[in-house]
């Protein structure tokens, strides 16, 4: 699979990402809103309430509410222990929207770290972690694509992305072992 092709599904996953449905605790009392195909009653201070993702971006940027999800530094931190007690060989289970949580949160933060310079320690914080994660999977992915015969569950053990990395990786190499090992010389 091309990076070109493995971007674009990239993108077309996050974009159903961004309409997938989100809690949300109102700061405030929120007026009716129409906001394109979305309907949204009033809504009174501390009122719990589901809103597509890219709503929910702008509506906790602007200081209305506040996602009713775990911190996302905690839920990397998190997957980064996992992924060391997992141990060498084996992966620890992400979730499969784990990468498109990734993007958005980081482009979240690069915008909120223009309006706050205080926040830009807590991205760096989250970008060390999420670099410390990344490194590990593709070291695990790397060495289970390149043993002979990877375990029947792999597709159930990495997240799409992680997957076009793999299934790419162990066909390339499959295919470079079968040249070496039958392979006639010129």
């Amino acid at each position: 699979m091309s990076s070109v092709s493995v971007l674009q599904s990239l993108s077309d996953r996050e974009f159903a990402y961004l309409l997938s449905g989100i809690r949300l605790r109102a700061n405030q009392n929120l007026p009716k809103l129409d906001i394109g195909s979305i309907h949204l009653d009033p809504v009174n201070q501390n009122d719990v309430f589901e809103v597509p993702r890219w709503v929910a971006e702008v509506f906790t940027k602007l200081g209305l509410c506040e996602a009713q999800e775990e911190s996302f530094a905690s839920e990397v931190f998190k997957a980064v222990n996992r992924e060391k007690m997992a141990g060498d060989n084996q992966l620890a289970n992400l979730r499969s929207d784990f990468y498109l949580k990734i993007r958005r949160h980081l482009a979240y933060s690069r915008e909120l770290a223009e309006i706050r310079p205080s926040s830009v320690a807590d991205l760096e914080r989250t970008k060390t972690l999420i670099y410390d994660l990344i490194k590990l999977r593709l070291r695990k992915i790397l060495l289970i694509a390149s043993s002979l015969s990877p375990p029947p569950d792999i597709k159930d053990k990495l997240t799409p992305e992680e997957y076009q990395i793999f299934d790419s990786i162990y066909h390339l190499l499959q295919s470079w072992r079968s040249e070496i090992m039958e392979g006639h010389g010129k």
